[in-house]
């Protein structure tokens, strides 16, 4: 800063123009005249004007030139420049005169008391009393006007106007010239000082050099320190000193560089040079050495970082405060400490982003932070405007607070939330930390990329190349609350934050590793603390059933689990429907396979606008709460109807885009196969693995809500027999859980029941024939399903169990294997839930636990549905068969077709069908419904005797 502000005053001085004989000349820089340069102390000059006349002083500009550059890093040199001026009398005044420092190159202007401006305006007018005190001066500055002899004044710290962080000046023929040094926030954080709005004096400026002291309350100052009570040179500061310059930490990235800027009065707008590297207007002094011998603290000064939560509860969002300490050593005959280049804090295990965080969150984009780029050169290559920020309220995650002993008071600023990919890192997670102190005119904005572990989701920060200005203390303060950014470890013990502290002398200086650590002393909501993550407890709450509990009516179903904070989370998910809870599928396409797989790759906000399967796949809805806390995330999706899945008939696809606040985290695909049991037609749904971490974020599911809301899809039972849905979790440390809820319906008694059957022998009439079996079972809409079947036919049709030797066993059967060779008839079903009828062979089948073979229809189609009859014989002495059980599903019409012939046909006529009376042809039948009603009648069986005139068979 020091550098900087000698070049300032030089060239503030020379702002002083006149009409001359060059008034047809530029106003420039003369090439190979600007000198910046650190060094030890040179004494100035001592100067006899002539006899009678005073003796005066001025810089010794060839002494500085030849005195060796005082190079190592971290030292207080004495800074000098000087310049020469072309045309200083033409037809261009300078009206700014802006210097730029190199970066690392920092003054602090505390280490003397300022003066204020009634007695800088006292110093510069020559007034005998009332200047400023010989403590506040900084340095000399010597200006030549032309008259052949350097006028020299001192150079003070002025006290700090509004909107800068410190100001100085220096008296020049009558006149005060006042300096505002500013930080370049849009580049490397270097220091520049402006002289705006320059006076102009009575005679023109050909040259101006100015030394500024690095320790300037030093003894060895006081030869040239100014006393306003004698007006002679001479006086002590009577400070303790502490230094004021410090050479830059950075010995790696080769010589400094200081340029100089001119904006004439003519031109106002126009900066010189033209051409930014011109090289009149730079001068280059040679790297920083000796950083081996920097000290990035010591004892009882390490730099150090500490972490701590505002809350010590475990799964629970909390504040927490990062407060990093740097050292910083005035000892003026020592090297300052380096400034901090790069931090890196890997937070604990278990400390985690929230999910709930992102309810109301905003992010700050690019164009909001003032993002330039990163073009800018090494070692700086964010760049960011000089604007204030304009980061919408909602974005902001905390605060921070600097203090840095180069200003008299604390910076304050916001923490931000980055825009996601839309950041200098094109990452998930970003920061920014912004300061904009109206106060004194600093801006700071610095990005900090956030990288997740994918498999924990552990945090890690990092700040790199951080502006080379020193500061003492960061203190940086993340909100809590139930939307607080960071959420606490699961589990209580001990969590330790590890940081990585490089300074900008790195490599030469080794870096500081930090730890910090803190409990988690208690469970979430005064609940019980465990240690490890396979001692939480899991008990999810469960909660399921139709919106409407008419029996037989058409219902949204609804099914909900819950997890509290502190417990496991859920990664599979089993839901077992009451028998006779079934869907109508008819009409319904699936979502295509690869409509699936494509979800899976797609952005959340792409998927919420263009969904990937079609709209006429979607059964229902779902509802994600997210987040640790009392006020979890909300993260909506759909449920669609799928193709065959994992050896189920179908399934459903729960595809929730992922879309929280200002995050978008893909799209998360969920399958669950749907099985049907085949005798019982209830459903079951097996959930894939649950994500329980996204890009890095862990989700901390707290419930999954699923409505199945199609119009006209879910169909009650038409039993009103109290029922449960059942499920069954997997938690994800290896607990499980099997929470269930009462289901039931009601108003069965209100549906009819009237099924109709039709029964039908066809070939062999006379006695010991095989005939062939038909039944033709009908049913009306919005009646009772049947819950139980049983047929006794007519006294005249025994077993044929010379017959029951072509069986099937049940495990081949229900691996769906039976050979043909065991097919004793066909079987098919309409109902209005599938677009078609279900149908199969029949067979028998071994294996059920019955005297005889059971008789098997096995109905195939978009489900399987096997019909297992008993058989044995009536009342009557003629063969029975009962389903005793049928599912619960409505069927308009069932047809049963069973073989005659003498090798499959399983009836044999004890009689001449054509010569038995009709009261013999009767079977008795009986239907008891779902409701519980029964329908009993006696139809009689159809057979074929005779000819008629067409000769087709007549019906008896």
């Amino acid at each position: 800063m020091i550098r900087r502000t000698c070049l300032a005053v030089l060239l503030s001085a020379a702002a002083a123009l006149s009409p001359s004989a060059a008034a047809a000349a530029e106003l420039a820089v003369e090439p190979g005249s600007f000198l910046a340069k650190a060094h030890a102390t040179v004494p100035l000059a001592v100067v006899h004007i002539g006899a009678g006349h005073p003796t005066e002083r001025e810089i010794d500009v060839a002494a500085i030139a030849a005195a060796p550059d005082l190079t190592q890093a971290g030292a207080h040199p004495d800074v000098s420049t000087h310049a020469t001026f072309t045309a200083p009398g033409g037809t261009q005044q300078q009206k700014d005169i802006r210097v730029e420092a190199p970066p690392g190159l920092v003054g602090n202007p505390t280490v003397v008391p300022a003066c204020d401006m009634s007695s800088f305006e006292a110093t510069f007018k020559g007034q005998p009393v009332g200047g400023c005190p010989p403590a506040s001066q900084v340095g000399v500055a010597s200006t030549l006007p032309g008259t052949g002899f350097y006028f020299t004044s001192p150079v003070y710290r002025l006290a700090t106007p509004p909107g800068a962080p410190a100001s100085f000046g220096f008296p020049f023929r009558g006149v005060g010239i006042l300096l505002r040094p500013t930080v370049r926030s849009d580049g490397d954080y270097g220091l520049t000082i402006t002289a705006r709005d320059i006076p102009s004096v009575s005679f023109p400026v050909h040259a101006t050099s100015v030394t500024l002291w690095g320790v300037p309350a030093a003894s060895v100052h006081d030869p040239e320190r100014w006393d306003p009570q004698t007006f002679d040179w001479g006086a002590s500061s009577e400070l303790t000193p502490r230094p004021f310059l410090s050479n830059p930490a950075d010995c790696d990235s080769g010589p400094l560089t200081t340029r100089i800027g001119i904006e004439t009065w003519q031109r106002p707008g126009e900066w010189l040079p033209a051409e930014p590297d011109d090289p009149a207007y730079r001068a280059e002094s040679p790297a920083p050495t000796g950083c081996a011998r920097l000290r990035f603290g010591g004892p009882g000064s390490e730099a150090s970082l500490s972490f701590q939560p505002g809350a010590h509860a475990a799964d629970t969002p909390s504040s927490y405060r990062a407060k990093l300490a740097l050292p910083y050593d005035e000892d003026p005959e020592g090297l300052a400490n380096p400034p901090l280049r790069d931090t890196t804090v890997v937070l604990p295990e278990g400390v985690v982003a929230n999910a709930a965080a992102a309810n109301g969150l905003a992010a700050c984009s690019e164009d909001q932070i003032g993002y330039l780029g990163n073009e800018f050169p090494l070692p700086n290559p964010i760049r960011f405007s000089e604007e204030e920020p304009r980061c919408p309220d909602a974005s902001k995650l905390g605060t921070v607070v600097v203090h840095t002993p180069l200003l008299e008071k604390d910076l304050e600023g916001s923490v931000y939330l980055a825009a996601q990919e839309a950041n200098p890192f094109g990452s998930l997670l970003a920061i920014y930390l912004a300061i904009d102190d109206a106060e004194t005119g600093i801006v700071v904005k610095l990005a900090g990329k956030v990288t997740t572990d994918p498999a924990t989701g552990r945090l890690t920060a990092t700040f790199a190349d951080n502006p080379q200005l020193p500061f003492t203390e960061l203190d940086l303060s993340l909100f809590g609350g139930p939307g607080a950014s960071l959420a606490n470890p699961s589990t209580c013990g001990t969590a330790t934050t590890t940081s990585t502290l490089t300074p900008w002398s790195a490599p030469y200086t080794p870096a500081v590793t930090s730890t910090d650590s803190f409990k988690v002393t208690a469970g979430p909501d005064g609940a019980a603390c465990v240690s490890t993550e396979s001692q939480l407890p899991f008990s999810p709450g469960f909660e399921a059933g139709t919106v409407s509990t008419q029996a037989g009516a058409h219902a949204p179903l609804v099914l909900k689990l819950v997890r509290k904070d502190g417990e496991q989370e859920p990664t599979h998910i089993e839901f077992s429907l009451p028998p006779g809870l079934t869907a109508r599928l008819a009409g319904i396409p699936y979502c295509p396979a690869a409509a699936i797989a494509a979800a899976g790759n797609r952005s959340g906000r792409v998927e919420q606008a263009d969904p990937s399967c079609p709209a006429a796949s979607r059964i229902g809805t779902v509802s994600t709460t997210a987040g640790a806390g009392t006020e979890p995330v909300d993260v909506g999706g759909h449920v669609y109807l799928a193709g065959p899945y994992k050896g189920a008939p179908l399934s459903a696809v729960v595809i929730t885009p992922a879309v929280a606040g200002p995050f978008d985290l893909g799209t998360v695909v969920v399958r669950a196969p749907l099985f049907v049991d085949p005798e019982t037609a209830r459903i079951t749904a097996r959930s894939d693995e649950i994500p329980h971490i996204l890009k890095g974020i862990p989700l901390k599911l707290r419930s999954v809500e699923i409505k199945v809301d199609r119009q006209d899809f879910t169909l009650n039972p038409t039993s009103c027999e109290p029922m449960t849905v059942g499920a069954a979790v997997s938690g994800l440390n290896g607990a499980t859980a099997s929470p269930s809820n009462r289901f039931q319906v009601g108003g069965c008694g209100e549906l009819r029941f009237k099924p109709a059957l039709k029964l039908r022998l066809k070939g062999a009439t006379k006695r010991v024939g095989h005939p062939a079996l038909k039944a033709v079972l009908t049913a009306k809409p919005g009646e009772a399903n049947i819950g139980r079947a049983q047929v006794n036919l007519p006294h005249g049709e025994f077993l044929d169990q010379g017959n029951l030797n072509k069986t099937c066993t049940k495990p081949v059967l229900l691996a769906g294997n039976c050979p043909a060779s065991t097919v004793y008839g066909r079987a098919k079903a309409w109902t209005p839930l599938l677009d078609q009828p279900l149908q199969g062979p029949v067979y028998l089948v071994g294996g059920y636990g019955y005297k005889l073979p059971a008789l098997v229809a096995e109905l195939n189609g978009q489900v399987k549905v096997l019909l297992v009859g008993k058989v044995d014989s009536g009342k009557n002495k003629g063969i029975r068969n009962t389903f005793e059980v049928v599912p619960d599903a409505p069927v308009s019409r069932f047809e049963l077709s069973m073989k005659g012939g003498k090798r499959y046909g399983l009836l044999e006529n004890s009689e001449n069908l054509c010569k038995a009376k009709k009261a013999k042809r009767r079977a008795i039948v009986r239907f008891t419904g779902q409701n519980g009603k029964v329908e009993q009648f006696k139809p009689v069986v159809a057979n074929q005797c005779g000819k008629g005139k067409n000769g087709s068979p007549v019906k008896q």
